[in-house]
Formats: C-alpha cells, structure tokens, sequence
C-alpha cells in the first residue's frame, strides 16, 4: 500500500522537477540566442556604417587612380614645358592643355563617384538581406522555444495530474 503512495509521490515530484527545468533551461537557451542575435546585429550594423557611410576617396583604389592622373598630369605639364620652349607657344595653348588635364580629373572624380553610388546600393542591398535572415532566425528560433516550453509545461503537468489521480483522497486504508 505505502509504494504506490511513494511512486505517486515519485512521479509528482518528477513532473514538477521536468516542468521547472524544462522553463528554466528554455530560458537559459532564449537568453544566450538573444545575446547571440545581438552581437550579429552588431556586428552588421558596424559593417553597414563603415561600408555605407565611408568616404570614397579614402579607399585605396580612388588613391590609387587620382594618383595616376596625377602622375600622368606632371609629366604632360614638364614635357609641354620643354616643348613650348623649343617651339616657342603660346600661353593660350597652355591654359588650354591645363584645362584637359582639369577635365581629365574631373571625369576620373566623376567615375569614382558613380562607382561607390554603385556601392553603397550593394552595401545597402546585403544589408537588408542580412536584417531579414536575422529576423526570420529570430522568428524560427522563438518558434522553437515556444513549442519546447509548451511540450514540458505539458510533459510536467501529466505527470504531476497521473500522480495527484493516484492518490486516494480522503479513502481510509
């Protein structure tokens, strides 16, 4: 007569232990997801600024090209130089060949300009596909924990009701 009693107590003791544990445990795994989520969101946000907010010109590439007009600018301007003392022309024909060279940067300015417009649309593009994929993880992953916290609440409650219905209330042995 006492072990039935004692494997009724058993089971209602195990019941509330699998519920108790079970939340705990969910809860647990929600924070450590949660932090896991933030740091990428972080993290993504600070690709996205240094990515999206740079300043074109500071790149190595944009260098790299300004300097090469640059260069090709000075040596045109030394050899124009030597040459107009040869031949003796004209200041105007000066001003005008400084004038291409001006256009020449300009047009190179222009061009990298219109590439990190390309960019930043790619930047902003990966961005949001990256903001999406975190929420849709986030959205399954909440799924997951409600579905896990409802299967031990669940799992807890029929085991402590089988131990409470195994009890002979108020019966005298």
């Amino acid at each position: 007569m006492a072990l039935p009693l004692i494997m009724t107590g058993i089971n209602g003791a195990l019941g509330l232990y699998s519920t108790v544990k079970g939340l705990i445990d969910s809860s647990e795994s929600k924070k450590k997801q949660s932090k896991l989520r933030r740091d990428a969101q972080n993290e993504e946000n600070a690709w996205f600024r240094r990515n999206y907010y740079g300043n074109f010109m500071d790149n190595a590439a944009s260098k790299a090209a300004i300097k090469r007009v640059e260069n090709t600018l000075r040596r045109n301007n030394e050899q124009e130089r030597a040459r107009s003392i040869i031949t003796g022309s004209t200041p105007e024909l000066s001003v005008a060949r400084n004038e291409q060279g001006l256009r020449a940067m300009e047009n190179v300015v222009n061009n990298l300009a219109a590439a990190d417009g390309n960019a930043k649309r790619s930047v902003d593009m990966a961005h949001k596909q990256s903001n999406l994929a975190l929420k849709s993880a986030e959205q399954q992953q909440l799924s997951i924990d409600e579905r896990m916290a409802k299967s031990a609440a669940q799992s807890g409650y029929n085991l402590m009701q089988n131990a409470l219905l195994g009890v002979k209330w108020g019966r005298e042995r």
